[in-house]
């Protein structure tokens, strides 16, 4: 591949190509590169191009909590994104290991809200908001850094209408939103819906919507089917397990109006 990258090893799938740990041989550093394989039938010109308007986007984001991008280009074997490599686990790894305590979980909260109010701000939706696609870092002082990453199914908020029928669906169907099913218009609502699933997962370790299957999965989103958070994890603060209910009203004008509006309510009630 480009000769300013070494790949090292993979090490996650994503929904448009694989992720690699790689060596920065310019900067002596180790880096992310996903890239699109020759192998894939997905490497069309098609994914090629959506694969470097991914990094386009990606890139114009500048938060803390958003993997930033190095470098994107091609080369004999294709497309590829350069980003900062985070030395972590996702939010998935994590919950598998161990609970959250309240102040991960506040960490979490406030950090993820303030990267997708900086995304929307700059005209971006996520989309794909789910455990895996949160990488949770560290700090010495026992506190957590959270990093959004995977961008590959966002949206420009001026293209919101999604295709009538999609196949396979893309994202995940455990934090996806209602109007994502229907192919309904979607905006930051949206992700705020998914952010509550994700939140509620936080806490269950299971999705508030759930199914043996895709379909009834998809109807437990479409019809509100949800075990209440408070009798998942008892003890839970109140006021937390209602925000997080309005994340996840089943429509749109229901929750909240923005995502400032989200943090607004949570940091009013802490």
């Amino acid at each position: 591949m480009n000769d300013r990258y070494e790949l090292l090893a993979p090490i996650a799938e994503g929904g448009l190509g694989t992720v690699f740990r790689a060596l920065d041989r310019q900067m002596g550093r180790e880096v992310a590169v996903k890239r699109l394989l020759p192998a894939t039938a997905g490497n069309s010109a098609a994914a090629l191009d959506a694969l470097l308007h991914e990094a386009r986007r990606q890139s114009a984001l500048h938060h803390p909590s958003i993997v930033s991008v190095i470098e994107a280009g091609t080369d004999s074997q294709g497309a590829f994104i350069a980003m900062e490599l985070v030395h972590g686990e996702t939010l998935e790894a994590r919950l598998t290991r161990s609970a959250l305590t309240l102040a991960e979980f506040h960490d979490l909260v406030l950090q993820t809200l303030a990267a997708l109010d900086a995304a929307h701000s700059a005209g971006v939706i996520h989309l794909d908001l789910k455990p895996e696609n949160l990488m949770l870092a560290h700090h010495p002082d026992g506190g957590i850094h959270v990093k959004i990453l995977d961008f590959g199914l966002a949206r420009d908020l001026e293209n919101t209408a999604l295709e009538p029928t999609p196949s396979p669906v893309q994202g995940s169907i455990f934090f996806m939103a209602p109007e994502q099913f229907q192919r309904a218009p979607v905006d930051v609502r949206t992700d705020i819906y998914s952010l509550g699933c994700l939140f509620y997962y936080a806490w269950a370790h299971q999705p508030p919507f759930a199914g043996e299957t895709k379909p009834q999965v998809m109807v437990s989103h479409l019809y509100h089917r949800t075990t209440p958070l408070s009798q998942v994890r008892p003890g839970l603060p109140e006021r937390t397990v209602r925000w997080i209910e309005w994340l996840t009203s089943r429509h749109p004008a229901d929750r909240p109006a923005s995502v400032a509006a989200a943090l607004q309510a949570f940091s009013a009630a802490d």
